[in-house]
């Protein structure tokens, strides 16, 4: 019912005065508008996030310290890129689910001892056309690797996965940067 309620609020907000023309008319029909904009809200938008609860919630799962650490414009020397990762993908994870397009979701990252890796889930038939190579080429003008992440993971030794899994199979490629390459950015 929350759910139902937060895309209701959703469409309020967005066409309200949409809402406000048409209501004189015909208040059967205005409410039949807003029963038929709120199904299709709910079938094809995510759902409205509440920030304030989002806040909330970040702040009673983690310590103002490690949001410090997590959010550092320089890079703080007292702590070791194996925390700093570690701590940087469990963030990452904890915001996770995002919908990338229309295709692609990020599901989390993990640092393991060779690598951070990034979790992406994708809901394409088309997965046996995914080229490894081609998606390489794509991601590599992203990578910044002067960003405070990247350079710890150049310094801890690791590469960098993106790893994407197909929803339907869980058939799994991965596009993998090793340290050698991060570093020749």
């Amino acid at each position: 019912m929350k759910r139902v309620f937060a895309h209701l609020m959703r469409i309020f907000r967005k066409f309200w005065f949409f809402l406000l023309i048409i209501s004189p008319i015909s208040p059967i029909f205005t409410f039949g508008v807003i029963i038929i904009m709120t199904v299709i809200s709910l079938l094809c938008f995510d759902d409205p996030v509440d920030v304030e609860s989002a806040v909330e919630d970040i702040l009673n799962n983690f310590s103002e310290e490690e949001l410090e650490i997590i959010f550092a414009e320089k890079m703080d020397k007292n702590v070791s890129d194996d925390k700093y990762l570690a701590l940087v993908a469990r963030y990452q994870s904890y915001v996770c689910p995002k919908k990338l397009d229309a295709i692609t979701t990020w599901v989390g990252s993990e640092s393991k001892k060779d690598a951070y890796i990034y979790n992406y889930e994708l809901n394409d038939r088309k997965f046996d056309s995914f080229d490894v190579d081609v998606q390489k080429q794509h991601i590599l003008p992203s990578i910044n690797k002067d960003s405070i992440q990247t350079s710890r993971v150049i310094n801890s030794g690791r590469g960098i996965i993106f790893s994407y899994t197909y929803k339907n199979s869980g058939e799994t490629k991965d596009v993998v940067f090793t340290n050698e390459e991060l570093k020749s950015l």
